[in-house]
């Protein structure tokens, strides 16, 4: 209890060091987008091109005023979106040797899909408000087998009976309510995603969500914790500070409850946010992010510097077990420092957009620990041992690989109404320059008519054997897709 009383008090010290040496250098006052962070809307349908933020992708968008945002209405409003998509795709294993032949892909697939995001939003009175949301995906239930009971026959016989359960496929993505104290503090208690980071591909300082962002939509909502969050503005311009109790969702204690607070200040142009994160059993964070213009483009930067971290970390030996783990609790002081810059470019008038990002990820391995870990598991992995061995070793250096750098890079470059026709063309690639390998995605659009559109895309892995994408995506295979979005859109 007694670090929890600590944590408090350095988080709000924390802040009120920031709050104290922004504030005396500002000028201007403005309740706008104190709920700018979250405000609520339905996700971004698959197949519709996302337009990144233009405030640098990240930051708290200005929104609108939150006091005309709490009005009260009539009716509760209604809306959503729906996704409909078929898929076909087939996939090379080893494509650039001798002998390929785009005729006979190694694998196929039919991918027909269909998802929905459904919300309500009721405002019952001027201070009070209630939002949800709820997810659903084709086939739109899972069957499970239970054991009914269980008899012994003999002393080598078990006669068992079970049975079949179907379970709906409908999951609560949103629920909360915002409730204020007249406009000196707004409130919100419920689940609900949290953006801390300004980061497109990579963001550090995003501590809160329970989703990484998806490299192939990054600008998709993400599915928050349940938390109880206090925001209040201060200063004389639009700043905002918000303090968090962040529930875990498989063991509220104690000890898995995270406190939270963060610190937002507009100077001229620029966006400046402070925070602090403290969780008793893996870590405790501060970060800084800063989002603005530069010129032609917009540019966002984030620091982080985390002391312990939920991550679990392998190594590997020629000698039984093969692995060991690291948990957080066995590097709980170990710090992590991780970083990230990029920016964004959107010329309207050509409908060009290009994103570029570097990320330094301090929970990586030294590149000594990551050679000496693959080259044990290439040599278990040649030892006559079992095959359910070798499988689950398989699966861990899997496990192992995913993030296993230090330095990455991201970009993208769209073109969309190419030369005012339907057709529309991007480029993506992710790096990670610590073992030189990745991955490299082209694509292809054409809007065949409203709500239906047609996209074929390409997807190459590259690096050797012994890297990251060489292990989860062993022969640099290549996968050629074709995907229909049909009756796509919101309601």
């Amino acid at each position: 209890m007694t670090k929890r009383f600590i944590a408090i008090a350095g988080i709000v010290l924390f802040l009120s060091m920031a709050v104290q040496f922004v504030s005396a250098q500002e000028g201007g006052t403005d309740l706008d987008s104190l709920f700018g962070e979250e405000v609520v809307v339905p996700e971004n349908p698959a197949g519709q091109t996302a337009q990144p933020d233009q405030t640098g992708q990240g930051g708290s968008a200005i929104a609108a005023n939150p006091l005309q945002g709490l009005l009260k209405t009539e009716a509760v409003r209604i809306g959503g979106s729906i996704t409909g998509t078929v898929g076909i795709s087939g996939t090379w294993n080893d494509p650039w040797t001798k002998g390929f032949d785009i005729t006979a892909p190694d694998a196929q697939q039919l991918s027909p899909a269909l998802s929905s995001l459904v919300y309500f939003d009721a405002r019952p009175d001027e201070e009070f408000r209630v939002y949800g949301s709820v997810k659903t995906a084709w086939p739109f239930s899972s069957k499970y087998s239970v054991l009914n009971s269980a008899t012994l026959v003999n002393s080598t016989t078990l006669s068992t009976t079970s049975t079949s359960i179907t379970v709906p496929d409908v999951s609560i993505f949103e629920l909360f309510s915002d409730f204020q104290l007249g406009d000196k503090a707004y409130f919100r208690f419920g689940k609900a995603t949290v953006k801390w980071g300004v980061g497109y591909f990579f963001s550090p300082a995003d501590i809160i969500n329970l989703e990484q962002i998806n490299l192939f939509d990054p600008t998709a909502q993400r599915e928050g914790p349940l938390q109880f969050r206090v925001l209040m503005p201060f200063g004389p311009s639009q700043n905002t500070v918000s303090f968090y109790t962040i529930f875990d969702t498989s063991n509220p204690d104690f000890s898995t409850t995270a406190l939270a607070g963060k610190a937002e200040f507009v100077l001229g142009r620029y966006e400046l946010g402070v925070s602090g994160y403290y969780r008793d059993d893996t870590a405790e964070r501060a970060a800084l992010t800063l989002t603005g213009p530069l010129g032609k483009f917009d540019v966002f930067a984030e620091g982080v510097i985390s002391r312990g971290s939920p991550k679990t970390f392998y190594s590997f030996s020629t000698s039984a077990p093969y692995y060991s783990t690291s948990a957080s609790k066995d590097h709980r002081t170990t710090l992590y420092p991780s970083a990230t810059a990029g920016f964004l470019y959107n010329d309207q008038n050509n409908n060009i957009t290009a994103i570029a990002q570097y990320y330094y990820n301090g929970e990586g391995y030294a590149d000594s620990e990551r050679s000496s870990s693959i080259s044990a598991l290439n040599a278990l992995l040649s030892m006559p041992l079992p095959d359910a061995t070798k499988t689950a070793l398989t699966g861990l250096s899997k496990l192992f690989a995913y993030g296993s750098g230090r330095h990455y890079g991201a970009a993208s470059i769209s073109f969309s109404e190419i030369g005012g026709s339907d057709f529309s063309a991007s480029l993506l690639g992710l790096a990670n320059f610590s073992d030189l390998s990745g991955l490299v995605q082209p694509s292809v659009s054409w809007q065949v008519a409203d709500r239906l559109k047609l996209t074929g895309s390409a997807l190459f892995f590259f690096g050797a054997s012994d890297t990251e994408y060489g292990i989860l995506r062993p022969n640099n295979p290549m996968t050629l897709s074709l995907s229909l979005s049909a009756g796509t859109g919101n309601f």
